[in-house]
């Protein structure tokens, strides 16, 4: 199997490449969507940061959930603050994305996407061949997330800030996609960047490997040991 990952800013365009992907069939685990899966109420993240960060960040009028925004505003305004939230999220994200591929490598997928905004800060990218960055000018950056997220630009820029900087992700993509055009363009070269991956010939000594693990060894073995 061949693994993609995906990465880029806050509001550089990573979600509209991840849909692409997903229109064409390819298996998408969305650490953004894990992330809200581990923290609904009743597992153990959930109870960790509920003891962590206390009751006003938890809505208890409508069954408890967690206050996204407001947690949210609080992290990316303090790093300690931020660090302690990644440290009781970021091993349950981990473990249900691990899940996920495993299920996929054991059912024959030829190509999934990692879609995940800290794909070089949690060391995902040392695991994964192909990497893909999605960028726009830092400007354009802010005022996508202000009217998308209804934020003030001091709100937008600290969020910017608190991940890595955006030239550095570029430096250790292997693909970068230029967003500072519109829409369509970018749903273009995202097309372009797919028909290019369907022709690797990666999947594929991927699959002789696990033909030969779960293959030829249990033979061996059973003949060994016979």
């Amino acid at each position: 199997m061949l693994i993609v990952g995906l990465s880029g800013g806050v509001a550089t365009g990573k979600s509209t490449v991840s849909n692409v992907f997903r229109a064409h069939g390819v298996p998408i685990i969305d650490a953004d969507l894990v992330a809200r899966q581990v923290v609904v109420p009743g597992t153990s993240t959930y109870q960790k940061l509920r003891a962590e960060f206390g009751a006003e960040y938890f809505d208890d009028e409508h069954g408890g959930l967690l206050r996204r925004e407001k947690l949210g505003k609080l992290v990316f305004n303090d790093p300690e603050k931020r660090k302690k939230l990644n440290g009781i999220t970021h091993p349950a994200i981990r473990w249900e994305m691990l899940k996920q591929f495993l299920y996929l490598l054991f059912t024959g997928t030829k190509l999934a996407v990692f879609d995940t905004p800290l794909l070089f800060e949690a060391g995902y990218d040392r695991f994964i061949g192909t990497t893909i960055v999605v960028w726009c000018d830092r400007d354009k950056e802010i005022a996508r997330m202000m009217k998308r997220d209804n934020l003030s630009r001091e709100d937008a820029e600290s969020r910017i800030n608190a991940q890595m900087d955006i030239e550095e992700k570029k430096k250790r993509a292997k693909i970068v996609i230029d967003n500072n055009g519109d829409i369509d363009d970018l749903r273009d070269k995202a097309r372009e960047i797919i028909a290019d991956l369907d022709k690797s010939w990666k999947p594929y000594i991927h699959y002789l490997i696990l033909a030969v693990i779960f293959g030829v060894l249990p033979l061996y073995l059973l003949k060994k040991f016979r």
